[in-house]
């Protein structure tokens, strides 16, 4: 551990890296921990709504926070070796941020009462609508600015478990489906009110009337919230374009499909949101060789994560959607055969905008290229979801991922060049090819009747098989960190 400054403590990369994924998955780990008794409790009408709602807010929550959850990072680590000019920097953002949220949260009211549609469950968006000023109390930029990861995980985490408890007791019927749309809201925003206490720690108490600068922020803010909006263009449109083209159940397998791409993509982009301070601590400082070194170790742990992950779950879908969605969300399977493959360019997506582009001040392009990728997902879902319903949302996905990752990656290349070159792509392939074919015997030679046994027999043959071939194989990231793994183990 070291220190940069008395009040502030940063951790190493793989700890923040750990208590990141920790944190990432169990936004999504609690909901699946749930969803067998959600799913079966409110039924695919229920929890189609809700899907729809959180959607829908989702959009003004974005007009609310701009681009300062990705924009808030940079700025604050370049300077969080100052106290005062941190201070000062956080006091502008918040009043931006705040400006934004209560104009965006009157737009919400207005179109609640004048869109028919979102008239209908009124009382589930306004419910929804607070999750507008929740984050803008969280100020999560702050803390991942700083590093806090072990603070951030642990409170949102305590949050979760409470939620988790809350819904056992309190949802038993399809008509709670009002109640659960509220412990959502509960589980993934409560937390944020702490933040404000919490953030004396490392703020001074004093205000900068006079001094603050409000306008050396605007164009950077108004850059980031053009790509936050392409970017929910194609990650919140499929499914409020699925409520308004096909039908509730529709929504509700697409839902169920997301969420688990989404757990699989946060294990794999953890990495960047924890090397984005560190990174942008390193150009400002630099540090320009460490910057190269973890380009290169992040961009191969996204392609043998990512790889593996995808041609897993991919074979492993029905047993995956019987265990969260039971027997009524059997349609979901192919929705999430395909959504599962987006994990890939998402991932090495990823480290090109949050690694690369954000960090060298060139997010303007990480715009251009999701502004594509929305383009093409609004096309393909408005063809393809009357057609296919959550199956053609899928495919648009995939597409929109595919596309984004190719031109980011381009406008990256010269610093991605080297890390691209260094992936010993054969070791992959063939662990893969290797771990698959264990996976297939596994299951079709060892055939139980329970989903949830057979998942876990083929999760370790597959897992263990591709790990220790790529051990065989002798790859560079496996060798030294699951060394170091192995090593503690027999400790």
């Amino acid at each position: 551990m070291e220190k940069k400054e008395k009040n502030i403590q940063i951790h190493s990369v793989k700890y923040n890296f750990v208590m990141n994924i920790i944190l990432k998955i169990s936004q999504y780990i609690f909901p699946l921990i749930t969803l067998p008794y959600i799913t079966r409790t409110l039924g695919t009408i229920g929890n189609g709504k809700v899907a729809f709602a959180a959607s829908v807010v989702s959009y003004f929550s974005m007009f609310a926070q701009l681009g300062i959850p990705t924009y808030g990072i940079r700025a604050c680590a370049a300077c969080r070796d100052n106290k005062d000019k941190l201070t000062k920097t956080v006091h502008e953002l918040v009043v931006i941020n705040g400006g934004a949220a209560i104009v965006s949260y009157l737009f919400l009211v207005i179109g609640i009462m004048l869109v028919p549609k979102l008239h209908e469950d009124s009382t589930l968006m306004l419910i929804n609508s607070m999750t507008l000023f929740l984050n803008l109390m969280g100020m999560e930029w702050l803390y991942q600015a700083i590093e806090q990861y072990q603070y951030i995980t642990i409170r949102n985490i305590t949050f979760k478990i409470i939620s988790v408890i809350l819904m056992f007791v309190m949802i038993h019927d399809p008509s709670d489906y009002i109640l659960y749309g509220a412990l959502q809201v509960f589980s993934a925003g409560g937390s944020n009110v702490l933040n404000l206490w919490n953030a004396r720690k490392f703020l001074t108490r004093k205000s900068y009337r006079g001094e603050y600068n409000f306008r050396q922020h605007m164009k950077p803010i108004w850059t980031f919230f053009a790509l936050s909006v392409a970017v929910s263009v194609y990650t919140s449109m499929d499914t409020v374009m699925l409520g308004f083209l096909s039908s509730d159940e529709e929504v509700a397998y697409y839902s169920l499909s997301t969420k688990i791409k989404m757990v699989l993509a946060t294990t794999i982009s953890a990495l960047g949101p924890v090397l984005l301070p560190r990174i942008a601590y390193c150009l400002n400082n630099g540090q320009e060789r460490r910057f190269m070194e973890y380009l290169k170790k992040s961009l191969h742990f996204v392609i043998i994560a990512s790889a593996s992950l995808a041609l897993y779950f991919m074979v492993m879908a029905p047993e995956t959607i019987q265990i969260l969605g039971g027997n009524s969300y059997a349609s979901a399977v192919c929705c999430m055969r395909i959504i599962t493959f987006a994990i890939i360019p998402l991932g090495i997506g990823n480290i090109a905008c949050q690694q690369v582009l954000t960090p060298l001040g060139k997010e303007k392009f990480t715009m251009y290229s999701t502004i594509c990728g929305a383009c093409i997902n609004f096309v393909a879902n408005t063809v393809m979801i009357p057609l296919w319903g959550a199956a053609g949302a899928s495919v648009a996905t995939v597409l929109a991922e595919c596309l984004v990752a190719i031109i980011q990656v381009k406008f990256a290349w010269i610093e991605l060049k080297s890390a691209f070159v260094a992936v010993s792509y054969r070791k992959i392939i063939l662990a893969n090819v290797i771990a698959l074919i264990a996976l297939f015997a596994v299951k079709n030679l060892f055939f139980v009747e329970s989903a949830f046994i057979t998942m876990i027999a083929t999760c370790i043959s597959f897992f263990g098989i591709y790990l220790i071939t790529l051990l065989v194989f002798r790859d560079e990231l496996i060798v030294k960190y699951g060394g170091q793994v192995l090593c503690r183990i027999f400790k």
